[in-house]
């Protein structure tokens, strides 16, 4: 005895027939059936489940006739598609608010500012009534509150953690530096490579050292940085610093306390001297002092 098979609609070609619109006051938009009367779907495009669900619930526009009836489908219809319409445009509208909501904020952290400047740069937009009124109820659908900066901020956080998940390799660059408050920083940028051969670049956050920046200061700061978005520091195959003793001191610089956490492993570990610390130190040597003091005074311009 053959095998029973289960059926599937999908496999029974069943079309909706033009006729069922004037019939039973039916149409189709996509692949769902839609009564004009009431908005509802039925399962199946049989003309059985369509005429049961107008003569159930319908009896009364029965007695609509002739060109009265065609007038109210037509009508009905024109009603339907404003409605989705309408719901399609919101749509459209709310991703585009959202879209310019994650650049504007990209902006906000690219310049270093605070997410509380997100309130001021949505009331300078709304200003701009006089120029674009027709604008404004777009604009006012922006989120760029502080709690909205953060959650996408968190957002990009959960998304690396659930790449490190599945990487193969990583490589982390660090930097330290001193902002005017004099207070200690470092910064932990990491390279994820994913055996898919898909690479994903990321800050994965910024911290703050009180005291001396000592190597086993900069050393535990790393850790928690990395530990904070879940990398596995056996799958860390390089490493990029600026070059200070605190950093590639052969026996006690982070490097070397790096490499102790890391523990042995089949693959050596590759060492970088960061390029641009590099290009500052050549500079001092060939007496190209004026110039880079210029250089430095207008980064600075740009920056501050």
């Amino acid at each position: 005895m053959a095998a029973n098979r289960k059926r599937k609609v999908d496999n029974e070609n069943r079309q909706f027939n033009d006729d069922w619109t004037v019939q039973y006051c039916f149409v189709q938009q996509q692949k769902n059936v839609i009564c004009l009367l009431c908005h509802s779907t039925v399962a199946m495009a049989k003309v059985s489940n369509i005429k049961r669900h107008y003569e159930t619930k319908h009896q009364d526009f029965h007695n609509v006739v002739g060109d009265e009836r065609t007038v109210r489908i037509e009508s009905l219809r024109r009603s339907l598609n404003r409605q989705q319409n309408i719901f399609s445009k919101q749509s459209a509208d709310f991703s585009a608010a959202c879209e310019v909501s994650y650049e504007i904020s990209l902006m906000i952290v690219k310049s270093g500012r605070p997410f509380t400047d997100g309130d001021f740069v949505k009331r300078c937009m709304i200003t701009s009534e006089k120029l674009l009124p027709e604008a404004v109820r777009k604009l006012q659908t922006v989120s760029l509150d502080r709690m909205t900066l953060s959650y996408l901020s968190a957002d990009v956080k959960r998304q690396l953690v659930d790449k490190a998940a599945n990487f193969v390799y990583f490589s982390l660059a660090t930097a330290d530096s001193t902002d005017i408050n004099s207070t200690a920083k470092l910064q932990g940028f990491v390279r994820v490579v994913s055996s898919s051969f898909d690479i994903t670049e990321e800050l994965i956050g910024m911290g703050f050292m009180k005291g001396q920046t000592t190597a086993s200061a900069i050393f535990e700061e790393t850790v928690r940085l990395c530990s904070s978005v879940s990398l596995d520091f056996t799958k860390l195959v390089r490493v990029t610093t600026d070059g200070a003793p605190t950093m590639t001191g052969e026996s006690n610089g982070m490097v070397a306390l790096l490499m102790k956490h890391r523990g042995k492993q089949n693959r050596q570990l590759v060492k970088l001297h960061c390029m641009i610390h590099q290009q500052n130190l050549c500079s001092k040597e060939l007496a190209f002092q004026a110039l880079m003091t210029l250089v430095t005074k207008t980064i600075n311009f740009i920056y501050l």
